[in-house]
């Protein structure tokens, strides 16, 4: 017979819990689903610390949280690693059970998570990011509506959703026609000055890199143009949406070559072209000129 944890209504030790539970194999539950599940202790090993902590994760891997102690155990901040659907349950079930569960332990104060969240296209198996898609679409990430807020890093608190949806509105309603013709007013300027165009990068304000430097960012805005045209009567936050209902595969394909990019501006002489859309979603996609946003989520657990 398995052992059994029924997630109590009150508040649990949770170094009693631990005691109880590590290294065994048991079912974890609540009033609504279950999940057979392990708790073992691990150590990393860096070159000047060691890092001990506890793990609990379903064994058919839905879910797995990590508690750190390092020597002196105070368990308040806990590291959701991974949130994924199962076969009987969705995301959405998996992260609301995580949540009831550490909300039964007396320690744990807030939760921590970084959003790597996927989802499969509804006509490939091609995955795009959910949050990504959700926040160009509905400006909510998946996260948000189970509390959680953005914040710069492990151990702040500041909610910055506010900005990321700013940039989430901004990059969704631009017109798909204006940026087809931003993109237009790129490739006639690097095709006629050619070798004497310089470019400054994202990562670097102040160098400027040669012409050899865009052979890719071409083969990405020549895809981009391609694909987006058809949609120009929209925006390119109901183009996405068009694009997932018809062709996910190329859905999938336009993240892909929109988050590579890394190209503010286009210069010869005196003449300058900006990739205004480009710039506004590089900026959403890494969140770092202003925040140093790395995709981290933190909820508190009352």
């Amino acid at each position: 017979m398995k052992i059994e944890y029924i997630i109590p209504k009150k508040k649990t030790n949770i170094l009693e819990f631990i005691k109880k539970f590590r290294n065994k194999t048991f079912l974890l539950k609540n009033d609504k689903i279950e999940f057979e599940v392990k708790l073992e202790k691990t150590r990393l090993n860096y070159i000047k610390s060691k890092l001990d902590y506890y793990s609990i994760f379903s064994l058919s891997g839905e879910f797995k949280i990590n508690f750190s102690y390092n020597n002196k155990p105070s368990f308040e901040n806990v590291y959701i690693a991974s949130i994924n659907k199962g076969e009987k349950y969705s995301e959405a079930e998996v992260v609301k059970f995580v949540i009831d569960f550490l909300k039964s332990l007396t320690q744990v104060k807030k939760a921590y998570l970084i959003d790597a969240a996927t989802v499969n296209c509804k006509n490939s198996d091609d995955r795009i990011s959910l949050s990504l898609y959700k926040l160009l679409t509905s400006y909510v990430g998946f996260y948000q509506k189970f509390g959680f807020r953005l914040v710069i890093d492990y151990g702040k608190e500041e909610d910055i959703t506010k900005n990321v949806v700013y940039l989430a509105k901004k990059v969704a309603n631009y017109k798909v026609k204006d940026i087809l013709k931003n993109f237009k007013e790129i490739i006639n300027f690097i095709e006629k000055y050619k070798q004497n165009v310089e470019v400054k990068t994202k990562y670097n304000y102040g160098n400027y890199a040669g012409i050899n430097s865009l052979g890719e960012f071409m083969a990405n805005i020549g895809y981009l143009y391609f694909t987006m045209t058809p949609y120009k009567k929209y925006t390119f936050g109901k183009f996405i949406e068009k694009l997932n209902d018809k062709k996910c595969f190329m859905l999938s394909q336009l993240f892909y070559s929109l988050n590579n990019n890394q190209y503010i501006e286009f210069k010869y002489k005196k003449k300058i072209i900006i990739p205004y859309f480009l710039v506004d979603y590089y900026k959403l996609f890494i969140y770092k000129d202003n925040f140093n946003w790395n995709g981290k989520f933190m909820k508190k657990i009352d």
